[in-house]
């Protein structure tokens, strides 16, 4: 039997084409779109979507519990330029939304998640050339630091309770399908869309 995906953050530069990859692969009522707003046509009309803030567990505990969730990829979060303006709120939307899906996947609700990290977590102090995965961290961004403490969360969590949690650092990402939203590649963006 095919496990059921929640994407949560369905409507950003990477949930928009990943939805759409993931339904091709596993079936479109197999993969659920979410995101707190209503996205993409073709997301929202090729498969299941649900209105979702996933700062809130219980209902982010409904959908799982509503569509029989097994694996959540969590794409959700408040980047770079946007969280300058409100680390506060950044922090409690990139942190809490992790520790929610932390905490299924510790409680056994679900088995698997994926959540992206960044190369945000990289500094100025960072070597710029064939960067290390182990080296210098010293973020220079309410992002970049979110995104640290995530990596440093989800090895606690893989470690103290058996989650399994996988990740990757992206570099900057450039959408042809998703208008530009607060990022460091929105001018990248802005330039398809304006030529």
């Amino acid at each position: 039997m095919t496990p059921k995906i929640l994407i949560i953050g369905s409507s950003g530069q990477i949930g928009t084409e990943l939805v759409l990859k993931l339904r091709k692969i596993y079936g479109n009522e197999n993969v659920i779109a979410s995101d707190i707003r209503k996205g993409n046509y073709e997301v929202m009309e090729s498969g299941p979507f649900e209105l979702l803030d996933v700062t809130n567990k219980e209902d982010i505990l409904d959908v799982v519990k509503k569509h029989n969730v097994k694996q959540i990829y969590l794409m959700a979060a408040m980047l770079s330029a946007i969280a300058e303006i409100s680390p506060r709120r950044a922090w409690a939307l990139n942190m809490n939304s992790l520790f929610n899906i932390l905490d299924l996947a510790k409680d056994k609700i679900i088995d698997k998640i994926f959540w992206p990290s960044s190369m945000a977590v990289f500094g100025p102090d960072t070597p710029k050339v064939n960067t290390p995965q182990d080296t210098i961290i010293k973020p220079a961004t309410v992002y970049g630091i979110s995104k640290f403490a995530g990596e440093n969360w989800c090895s606690y969590y893989r470690e103290k309770y058996g989650v399994d949690v996988r990740s990757i650092r992206y570099p900057g990402i450039i959408s042809y399908k998703t208008i530009p939203g607060g990022g460091t590649t929105d001018y990248a963006v802005e330039i398809f869309y304006e030529a």
